[in-house]
């Protein structure tokens, strides 16, 4: 599997009208955030009839979602659907334009015609244009990630890009919806998130891309690699084991969604889904890239991430709150994992990642540990 760099990303970034968030949401977005004489919004008409601009970003929004930033190519967005939200039932699309989502709580998801997975914050998610989802909550979380839109003249460069990997005709650039996501990609979408829902960090549509098309050549590329088209052979179960072997997955996902801050055991996840432990920890590693242990330690570490983003508590409150013994567990497990202690995770500025993004930080697999390697068996 080649590996896509941030610098072989650059090019396919187009120079716009200068973006910036704003303090509220207005109710007139377009005329704030968006090009002269650019729709922000789906064109229901336009879409059906096939007129208009094909390349324009045309994103279809709910009430439940805010643009968080908005140039020619992309837009990033958060998505907050509590479990009583008439919206919850209801779901989602088809599509207008491609969205990669980062799941903030954990929600079994059904995108397009695939089977419903459980997605969690160790998952990204993939959905091509003219998909719909569904889904069902876990544990009353509701539904809350937060998503990049791109336009379909960058999809086109990105499948230029990655043809020498992928079938390169008209087939869906997304050829699965979900993906696990490697916790370098994982860190820097968030710090990407955080500046841009920051009403006072400024940032033009040339840094905004830049960040953006780096980000997704680390996932899109971790995620062909993780799917199969790396070039190596991948091993399946016996057709009579794969609904059996699917159904305790999806079990063992949810069972650590909703209870990733306890101490549950091998055994007692066994003894829970009704399998054998060596089994349940062979299927789960093949099918998710993730030891049960990493999964769950992923789990805490993202959940402490997103509180220490938002919540106000204090460290040593988040680390019990998620799961760890103590203060100086924590700290020493989110610095393994991101490079950076949680208290200059807390005062790090937001230029250092733009500069990061342009430096090239950002490759598929860049500070992935032996424990955090994902690939499917």
């Amino acid at each position: 599997m080649r590996n896509v760099s941030t610098d072989s990303w650059r090019s396919i970034a187009a120079r716009a009208e200068n973006a910036r968030a704003p303090a509220a949401w207005p109710v007139n977005w377009p005329a704030v955030n968006g090009a002269p004489g650019e729709p922000a919004f789906h064109d229901g008409q336009a879409a059906a009839t096939g007129t208009g601009d094909a390349q324009q970003l045309r994103i279809d929004i709910t009430t439940v979602e805010q643009i968080l930033r908005k140039t020619q190519s992309v837009a990033l967005g958060r998505y907050r659907c509590p479990v009583d939200h008439p919206q919850f039932m209801l779901g989602g699309g088809p599509h207008t334009c491609s969205y990669i989502a980062f799941h903030r709580t954990s929600v079994k998801m059904k995108i397009g015609d695939w089977r419903a997975e459980v997605a969690t914050p160790n998952n990204v998610s993939f959905y091509n244009i003219g998909e719909s989802y569904s889904r069902e909550s876990i544990g009353g979380e509701g539904d809350e990630c937060d998503w990049l839109a791109v336009a379909p003249s960058l999809l086109r460069e990105i499948r230029a890009d990655l043809a020498g990997d992928i079938d390169g005709g008209e087939g869906p650039l997304f050829p699965r919806p979900f993906a696990p996501m490697r916790p370098a990609a994982f860190f820097a979408q968030r710090k990407l998130f955080s500046i841009a829902g920051n009403p006072d960090t400024t940032m033009n549509s040339l840094q905004i891309e830049e960040a953006v098309t780096g980000l997704i050549g680390a996932i899109v590329g971790n995620a062909m690699d993780f799917w199969g088209y790396s070039g190596k052979a991948r091993r399946k179960p016996r057709p009579q084991c794969q609904r059996r072997r699917l159904q305790i997955i999806e079990e063992a996902k949810a069972l650590l969604a909703r209870e990733y801050w306890t101490d549950l055991s091998l055994a007692d996840l066994a003894r829970h889904l009704h399998c054998s432990a060596a089994h349940l920890s062979r299927m789960f590693h093949a099918a998710t890239g993730f030891r049960l242990c990493d999964y769950r330690q992923e789990l805490r570490l993202r959940k402490g991430l997103f509180l220490l983003e938002e919540s106000g508590l204090e460290i040593g409150d988040i680390a019990v709150q998620v799961g760890f013994a103590s203060h100086s567990h924590f700290t020493s497990a989110f610095h393994r994992r991101f490079g950076i202690n949680p208290s200059e995770f807390l005062r790090w500025k937001s230029s250092k990642l733009i500069l990061a993004m342009k430096g090239g930080a950002l490759k598929a697999g860049a500070g992935t540990t032996k424990n955090g390697a994902m690939k499917a068996a």
